[in-house]
């Protein structure tokens, strides 16, 4: 066999970009960035793997910055698409390699429809703030539409350019949109009182959220306040779960005897963790209401751990379901006490190294670590809503 040609680097350097591949790089992106928002509050996966997952998507815009040109046209070519993930992953490329100027952002941000406005809102996060403050310079933003304007004041609160005198304004408007993208991100003082008096719910539980961030005890007391009212809201209660103690329980109790706050109630008493609930949850398993039945079965699971199967030697007295009976015989056997969260104690007892994303974003809304400081603004899908959500949400 005839010895081959050395390849020289100049010739590998200069080869031409094949745009299917970079497509495809920019898929992966929104691939991967749509299983990182579910990764960030696993249960199992802890923040090792997490920043593994994190370097597999910095290796797709590596070879994205090695398409240069070629890959900043295809990336453009995708904000204009439908899909959140995917624009998401185009708008991210664009601000970052395609380096376009204010007025160029400005213009894409003023025909940009509102159902797209969380996808702009998580590229900006990811971007660096050196990249904001030249794309997104806070005079003349206000010529913006309401959706537009909602993603720049998401982007600046996010990497604290928002100055208070801005705040303030903002605060004042009549869009309820940007009162939220204010208190989302944290505001102090006055200001955040008077939000928890806003005609919008949306803005209260950003403010309230807001407080917990800041002062996790006010947060509590605050809630719990709330609750002696008639008709306490299902955010309310998350915060309850997240933050309270046994004693709150018997509040999150309350709610379940309305299906309109019966799921918010069975997932605050998830988050609480504590199996003198267990045999109530039981009971809700076998409600009408699939939702209902669902959201108990997912607490019970998160408590003790799956319901063993019926042995088929031991059939249910008359009169008892056969959920119910499963239930007698493994009670017994099962560990309800201290707070449970995923079948294990909750504070993390186990190796550091292994602490799930889950109970690492649970313990850093309290103990205020620096290193966990990007990870306490995180909030996990559907959460303003005060309701679990099974989707991936850009933008939350």
């Amino acid at each position: 066999m005839a010895d081959r040609a050395p390849i020289s680097l100049a010739s590998v350097i200069d080869r031409p970009v094949i745009p299917n591949v970079l497509v495809e790089h920019l898929e992966e992106i929104a691939y991967l960035s749509i299983q990182r928002r579910k990764l960030l509050f696993s249960a199992e996966i802890p923040l090792r793997r997490f920043r593994e997952h994190d370097e597999r998507i910095e290796a797709h815009l590596d070879g994205l910055r090695e398409g240069g040109p070629a890959a900043v046209k295809i990336a453009e070519a995708r904000l204009s698409g439908e899909d959140p993930w995917f624009v998401y992953a185009a708008a991210r490329v664009w601000l970052e390699q395609g380096q376009p100027d204010a007025p160029a952002v400005f213009e894409r941000l003023k025909s940009l429809p509102a159902e797209l406005a969380p996808a702009w809102k998580e590229a900006l996060r990811n971007v660096s703030v050196d990249i904001i403050r030249r794309v997104l310079p806070q005079k003349g933003a206000d010529a913006l539409p309401p959706p537009a304007l909602e993603v720049a004041v998401d982007a600046w609160a996010w990497h604290g350019l928002l100055s208070l005198d801005a705040s303030a304004a903002l605060l004042a408007s009549a869009n309820s949109r940007l009162r939220f993208a204010v208190a989302r991100h944290g505001c102090a003082g006055g200001a955040l009182a008077k939000l928890f008096e806003d005609p919008e719910p949306l803005v209260r539980r950003a403010a309230l959220w807001s407080l917990t961030l800041h002062d996790a005890r006010a947060a509590l007391a605050h809630s719990r306040r709330a609750f002696q009212g008639r008709d306490p809201e299902p955010f309310l209660a998350r915060v309850l779960g997240l933050l309270g103690e046994l004693g709150d329980g018997k509040l999150l109790v309350s709610l379940l005897s309305r299906n309109s706050t019966a799921v918010a109630a069975i997932a605050a008493l998830r988050d609480l963790g504590h199996g003198d609930f267990a045999d109530m949850l039981v009971d809700y398993m076998e409600a009408e209401d699939e939702e209902i039945s669902s959201a108990a079965g997912e607490a019970v699971d998160s408590l003790v751990g799956r319901i063993p199967p019926l042995d088929p030697e031991k059939q249910p007295p008359p009169g008892v379901s056969p959920l119910r009976f499963r239930w007698q015989q493994a009670r017994p056997r099962l560990d309800l006490a201290g707070r449970k969260l995923n079948g294990q104690p909750f504070p993390w007892k186990g190796e550091a190294a292994d602490e799930p994303m889950e109970y690492l974003w649970r313990a850093s809304l309290t103990d205020r670590k620096p290193e966990n400081a990007w990870l306490r603004r995180e909030v996990p899908d559907g959460f303003f809503t005060g309701l679990p959500s099974f989707g991936a949400l850009p933008g939350e």
